[in-house]
């Protein structure tokens, strides 16, 4: 067997990533195992909204961690560009919520009275302050919200600065190579094989393996159960045609600093097929141009789809396993580039002993389990 490390971590997108250069960060000696490229699947796939309101309408356990880690983000990118030397296409113009149908609109209002009650920042905007906000916007938003403290960035520029960032750290990162099963004593997880037949030891194992994290097995547990759900996304090239993070209808556009718009997504339990789909992309296109018709005429500059890891619940699996010395940090869906600092640093005070510092318990890996 290779000699240990103190912590390995399965998995390195967003989560996997920022998770190992923390607990590198915090002396533990830091092994990653990435079965293809770094951030790319999940990661570079996503949209890269930093967004804890703009599907908020009620409280819940998600909620309140999203605005934790929301809180995070700043301190977090300063260190991150500290480390990297890299800029992330950090956009702070917030975001707005538009409602095209009366339907929609009561979908705001909840909103709004869920999070002006709450003492969040969030502004109610007719169809005249939409426009006066947006002027691409659609003629036909009845009103909507503005959350300025909602932000954007461009993910695969975050996974680049966080492989520079983790490895600075002392992380060493291995591409290419895939955690096959773990390795089990007793009741404690001791190590890994990997895709190549190598026996890696470690003190203790991070799962943060996106949607193939039900599929790390060892004798005698069960793993959390892992869902791929596919997100597909258009694309655009039309610089200067909106400047915020537009939301509407269950659908959004980013736009970033060179002038591309990011359209998404959609939501499909179709396995593991990474397919881009006729339909996929009829279903974005009209809600893309529902929101901004502008975008009829803009250039599709590119297309694809990614596949986000869920849970049958819906939220993340962050904590103990069932063995000692194995942690979860998977599930996020449609959060994970959000959730990436508060993620980070709970598993790793979780790795060292430490407090959370959050309420984990709606999280719990082991919620899966018969009387968990």
């Amino acid at each position: 067997m290779q000699r240990g490390t103190d912590l390995l971590v399965i998995g390195g997108g967003s989560i996997g990533l920022a998770v190992a250069r923390e607990a590198a960060r915090s002396g533990l000696s830091v092994h990653l195992l990435e079965r293809n490229a770094p951030g790319g699947e999940a990661t570079g796939a996503s949209a890269g909204i930093l967004a804890a309101q703009m599907d908020a309408h009620e409280a819940g356990p998600l909620t309140t961690l999203g605005l934790e880690s929301r809180a995070l983000w700043p301190e977090f990118l300063r260190e991150l560009n500290e480390d990297s030397g890299l800029d992330v296409d950090l956009r702070t113009d917030g975001a707005l919520v538009a409602a095209l149908d009366d339907e929609e609109r009561e979908e705001v209002d909840r909103a709004y009275h869920f999070q002006s009650g709450s003492g969040l920042t969030i502004e109610r905007l007719d169809g005249a302050g939409l426009h006066a906000a947006e002027p691409a916007l659609s003629r036909k938003v009845l009103g909507g919200l503005l959350l300025p403290h909602e932000w954007s960035l461009d993910p695969a520029r975050l996974a680049r600065s966080l492989v520079l960032a983790a490895g600075r750290s002392g992380v060493t990162i291995q591409s290419g190579e895939e955690a096959a099963r773990l390795l089990v004593e007793g009741s404690r997880a001791i190590g890994v094989v990997t895709s190549s037949g190598e026996h890696r030891a470690a003190g203790a194992i991070v799962v943060a393996a996106g949607a193939w994290s039900g599929f790390i097995q060892g004798d005698g547990m069960t793993p959390p159960p892992s869902e791929p759900v596919r997100g597909q996304i258009v694309c655009f090239q039309a610089p200067d045609l909106i400047r915020r993070v537009l939301s509407g209808g269950g659908f959004y556009l980013v736009p970033r600093t060179d002038g591309r718009i990011v359209a998404g997504s959609t939501m499909e339990r179709a396995g593991f097929d990474r397919s881009v789909t006729g339909a996929g992309l009829e279903e974005i296109l009209k809600a893309a141009r529902r929101l901004v018709p502008g975008l009829a005429e803009a250039a599709v500059r590119s297309t694809w789809a990614g596949l986000r890891p869920g849970a049958p619940d819906g939220l993340p699996v962050i904590g103990a396993g069932p063995l000692a010395g194995l942690y979860y940090a998977s599930g996020h869906l449609r959060s994970g580039i959000l959730l990436t600092p508060i993620t980070a640093r709970v598993v790793t005070r979780l790795v060292t002993g430490g407090d959370p510092g959050v309420d984990l318990a709606a999280f719990d890996p082991l919620r899966f389990q018969e009387g968990g």
